[in-house]
């Protein structure tokens, strides 16, 4: 299973969640991350810690590089690069399930819609040779407030694809890259595991 985190709106959460779920897939699948944004913002990963292999490629051939790891690992997670650029697209249309965080802001709504748009196009490109592409939008660092609620109903509402788990805004989300996934029984575990186990049944509808 090819996983990738796609959104051009920087700061939502995109890199974060992607090591939060390649963090909780290798617990029980042989998984491993890979960063394709130049910025290289998962070289502060500890893989010690993570039990993930991380590697880097943001090379023409990525599509390769991917299609390799998935005859190698049962899950590979992509983190993109957080802006507009052809190797995005190369890695896109060799996912299986991409997921676009989207924080609750009128920015990072436009935007994710916007994605979902880019999504659709490549879903039905020759490129993808009549292979299904799912795709949904994922709030992340949400709040229990009525802000976040309302960006969840507009969501909802705009007919996107849109997963009925969400990310709050949790310390250790942004501790995971260096102290590991969030412990057992936390709430932060329980989000991550529900949104891991959606991409799963998405994948089977």
């Amino acid at each position: 299973m090819i996983v990738s985190l796609y959104s051009t709106k920087g700061g939502c959460g995109k890199s974060t969640l992607a090591v939060c779920l390649a963090a909780y897939w290798s617990q029980s699948r042989k998984t491993v991350l890979l960063d394709a944004d130049p910025q290289a913002s998962l070289s502060l990963c500890r893989e010690e810690v993570l039990h993930v292999p991380v590697l880097q490629d943001t090379s023409k051939g990525i599509g390769k590089t991917i299609a390799k790891l998935a005859a190698e690992y049962e899950r590979v997670v992509v983190d993109t690069a957080g802006y507009r650029r052809r190797k995005n697209t190369e890695a896109l249309v060799h996912s299986d399930f991409v997921l676009i965080p989207c924080k609750p802001s009128p920015f990072d709504v436009r935007e994710a819609l916007e994605a979902v748009e880019v999504l659709r196009d490549i879903a039905g490109s020759k490129e993808r040779k009549g292979a299904p592409l799912r795709y949904a939008i994922v709030l992340t660092m949400a709040q229990r407030t009525a802000v976040s609620a309302r960006f969840r109903e507009e969501l909802e509402a705009s007919g996107a694809p849109f997963m009925s788990a969400q990310i709050g805004q949790r310390v250790a989300f942004v501790e995971t890259p260096t102290a590991g996934f969030p412990p057992e029984g936390s709430v932060a575990a329980l989000e991550v595991e529900l949104l891991a186990r959606e991409i799963k049944r998405r994948l089977k509808a």
